[in-house]
């Protein structure tokens, strides 16, 4: 009876995972509510969204009322969590009610958290329909844009995907005046905010940043916002971020190689292909050898010529003292040609002749039978 138990409840598991995709979607009530509907394979802990295109003027209710959720809410953002540990059970059913100036065009920045504590992966479900999401398949959600994508709702909300910190923002926007831009995560961290007719900057003072996805900032306009262009998105060292507009369509994608620092980098794709071509280190995109080339032609080889000017060589020889293979003589020329006599001299004469025609290095060595100065000059006549 255990095992099958088990088996019913593995099947009763699996069953509830394909029955019950983890979506949000939207429901107009006709009466300025809009019901956040969900539909969970587990128990929900928490949860927290922003609503695009319109303005929250309250929330409550729901299955999060039900479950005695605290739940609160910004102008553009629901929050909510069970100071109790309870939970929203798994299924389908209205999470929590809207009061709402405007007509929402979706949800984004979406983050369901089971009761770990661990996100469930929610999405949001335009479901085709009054829900005013994307068109062409796109959910609406930020973080489904591509990356380094921007959009701005009917709303005023301006919505962006980035893997690279933002550090500054300015555009236009196309389709209606800007009455005043603030909040979002530009606002958040501070940003200095600034509109005038159609034009919106934001940078920081105190050099924050931000990135991933979510809601860059909230414009309020007359008239509805159609898009956004002359758009420069900077980092935080003040270069230009490859920012393209997404319109939501989905169909309008680029693929090609996104990285700037890629030799065949495309300003004009949204979609990186995996197609990004480096130089070889040491050389830029054109083969050139961007440092020094050492003496057998090697970029950035190690190779050094000696004292020869012979590259790698070993230089002189041990005894030479030249690289002409020269020794010094005895004089300590290099290559001279001094050499020593036979007593030792450098260029010496070879030491004195004595008395008895011998020689010595030392005269006092001849041996002599009288006074005769060793000077043939002084010997006698017909001598020798």
């Amino acid at each position: 009876m255990k095992l099958k138990a088990e088996i019913i409840t593995i099947f009763t598991l699996l069953i509830s995972s394909m029955l019950f995709a983890n979506t949000l979607s939207l429901e107009d009530s006709g009466d300025g509510t809009w019901n956040v509907n969900y539909s969970s394979d587990g128990d929900i802990g928490g949860f927290q969204f922003n609503v695009d295109g319109a303005t929250i003027n309250s929330a409550s209710g729901g299955a999060a009322g039900d479950s005695g959720f605290m739940v609160s809410a910004s102008a553009t953002t629901a929050l909510g969590f069970s100071l109790a540990g309870t939970t929203i059970p798994s299924g389908e059913g209205v999470m929590v009610v809207l009061d709402l100036s405007g007509t929402p065009s979706g949800l984004s920045g979406i983050v369901i958290s089971d009761p770990t504590g661990s996100d469930m992966g929610f999405t949001y479900d335009d479901g085709g329909d009054t829900t005013g999401g994307g068109d062409d398949g796109w959910d609406g959600d930020a973080c489904s844009m591509p990356d380094h994508s921007i959009h701005v709702t009917a709303g005023g909300s301006v919505l962006y995907n980035s893997s690279s910190e933002i550090a500054g923002f300015q555009f236009n926007v196309d389709g209606g005046s800007v009455v005043s831009a603030s909040g979002g995560d530009a606002g958040a961290l501070g940003f200095m905010i600034s509109s005038g007719g159609a034009t919106v900057l934001g940078f920081s003072l105190s050099g924050q940043s931000f990135s991933g996805c979510g809601t860059m900032v909230e414009l309020e306009m007359d008239g509805d916002a159609t898009g956004l262009s002359n758009i420069i998105i900077s980092d935080v060292s003040g270069q230009a971020l490859p920012f393209e507009y997404f319109d939501g369509s989905g169909d309008d994608d680029v693929y090609g190689c996104t990285d700037m620092d890629a030799c065949n980098y495309d300003m004009d794709a949204t979609m990186d292909d995996g197609s990004c071509d480096y130089p070889e280190e040491n050389f830029d995109c054109d083969g050139n050898c961007t440092v020094d080339v050492d003496c057998a032609g090697v970029c950035g080889g190690s190779s050094a010529e000696d004292e020869c000017g012979v590259c790698d060589g070993n230089g002189i020889p041990d005894g030479d003292c030249d690289c002409d293979g020269n020794v010094e003589d005895c004089a300590g020329v290099c290559g001279g040609d001094s050499v020593e006599d036979e007593c030792g001299v450098c260029d010496g004469d070879g030491g004195t002749m004595c008395e008895d025609g011998s020689y010595e290095c030392d005269p006092s060595d001849c041996e002599t039978g009288g006074d005769w100065d060793g000077d043939a000059c002084s010997m006698p006549d017909h001598s020798i």
